[in-house]
């Protein structure tokens, strides 16, 4: 079956015809903008524990919100209603409901939406593979990414969970404008939460991966990295508080530069709760950062051809060399500033469309991840941070607990826990001296490792 008859069998021809009679009823009762969002998907898991099934599931999700846009003297009115029950004979009833709503609302002078733009030439997003494996065979692939964890160390006692999930879904935009985004994908995942020991300590860990088909998921991998992240952790020494030269591990920058792509939300900004307000054009970062945001990378797990409100996805370069290059704007926010948007509408069928990004990442650096630390010397390497979400988006003032592993002469030595670490995110920004050449995924985000200079820790 091709993409288009797998999309339909989602969201099949008749419901969008139903959509659209919705849309034209909207317009006749005066509206000056219409539009419907529809959202499917189907998913199947199977989760393990300590070699016996725990959980098998099949689950389908839909929804749909409609908005309906209503002129005022001083801008537009906005009201959304929205269902789960895609099988109704008619949708004018959900529109009218959706149009009183907008009565209530304040008016926005900055609302807009999209023209028709572009086209879907990305590679398919969709690979059925996942969808032909039998109960059977989930089961089976959650117990070997158990036994993978087992084998790849004998300190495992115990595996919490282990789990292996396939699903696709399909999503469509229409407004009265001509606007239809549509997009189709599919992904498979393992993800495994353990216990190691050893005299007498015991610590969890947890590692996961995704992909588009089961084939792109390596389980002994995830059960390896699961397994170290564990004996990591054993028997944990404490530091002495100090300033010290720190690696972020990849996972820990992926954290922080999401944090990071937040604040650069022009929303945050117009609401004057970001860092980085009023900063375009200026150094916030080390000359060795750049950031992308890209919607259109041919690989990337969330790339899609259309952003939420129906423009063409971009690549969007949001710190160049060190230099904040653009904030990420919906149409409105675009408009409000005065400014070309940048495709990075996201959209739930509940509300309306606010920044997202797609596949976000560092570029890669030069540094080998020896190199840096070496380059670390006594430092310490930083592999998970915790209470990130306390950072102040204002201020960017932040003071988390941490946990990694001592550098010693440039070599990885013992675990260390309950660490503080304090200060700003500019000093994350400004203090790199290293990135490293190991980018990796993890979903649509991406990570690398990171060299920072004179870094407070609190012992």
């Amino acid at each position: 079956m091709t993409d288009s008859g797998i999309f339909q069998s989602f969201i099949p021809e008749a419901l969008e015809g139903r959509l659209q009679e919705g849309i034209r009823h909207a317009q006749a009762l005066g509206a000056e903008g219409a539009e419907a969002f529809v959202s499917v998907s189907r998913s199947r898991r199977a989760k393990v524990q300590n070699g016996a099934l725990e959980d098998l599931t099949t689950s389908k999700r839909g929804g749909l919100g409609v908005r309906v846009l209503r002129g005022g003297a001083k801008g537009v009115r906005t009201g959304i209603a929205t269902t789960t029950d895609l099988t109704r004979a008619d949708f004018r009833d959900l529109f009218a409901q959706a149009w009183e709503l907008s009565a209530l609302g304040d008016e926005d002078p900055w609302t807009r939406q999209a023209e028709p733009a572009g086209a879907d030439d990305l590679p398919s997003r969709y690979d059925g593979r996942g969808q032909l494996l039998a109960p059977e065979d989930r089961i089976r692939r959650a117990l070997d990414l158990e036994a993978e964890a087992r084998r790849a160390s004998q300190r495992v006692v115990a595996v919490r969970e282990a789990s292996w999930a396939d699903g696709e879904g399909a999503s469509l935009l229409l407004t009265q404008k001509g606007v239809r985004a549509f997009d189709l994908g599919s992904s498979c995942s393992g993800s495994i939460e353990l216990a190691v020991e050893a005299d007498g300590d015991r610590q969890a860990a947890w590692h996961w991966d995704i992909g588009r088909h089961p084939g792109a998921l390596d389980l002994a991998a995830i059960g390896r990295e699961a397994a170290l992240k564990g004996e990591r952790k054993l028997r944990p020494a404490q530091v002495e508080a100090g300033r010290y030269s720190v690696v972020l591990h990849p996972e820990v920058t992926v954290d922080i530069l999401g944090i990071v792509a937040g604040m650069l939300s022009a929303e945050a900004v117009l609401k004057k709760r970001s860092l980085f307000a009023d900063k375009l054009g200026e150094r916030i970062a080390s000359p060795l950062l750049t950031l992308v945001d890209d919607g259109r990378l041919p690989d990337g797990l969330g790339s899609e051809p259309w952003d939420g409100e129906g423009l063409p996805t971009r690549r969007n370069v949001l710190i160049q060399d060190g230099v904040l290059g653009t904030y990420l704007h919906t149409l409105r926010t675009a408009a409000e500033m005065g400014v070309a948007p940048t495709a990075t509408a996201g959209r739930g069928t509940g509300s309306n469309p606010g920044v997202t990004t797609f596949n976000l990442f560092p570029e890669r650096g030069a540094t080998p991840v020896a190199e840096l630390y070496r380059k670390a010397g006594d430092g310490i390497l930083i592999t998970e941070l915790m209470g990130l979400h306390t950072v102040d988006p204002v201020s960017g003032d932040l003071s988390v607990g941490a946990s990694g592993i001592r550098i010693r002469g440039g070599e990885l030595a013992e675990s260390v826990d309950r660490m503080t670490f304090a200060g700003n995110l500019r000093d994350f920004l400004t203090r790199i001296e290293a990135l490293g050449d190991d980018l990796h995924w993890y979903g649509s985000s991406a990570g690398l490792s990171m060299l920072l200079a004179d870094m407070s820790i609190g012992g």
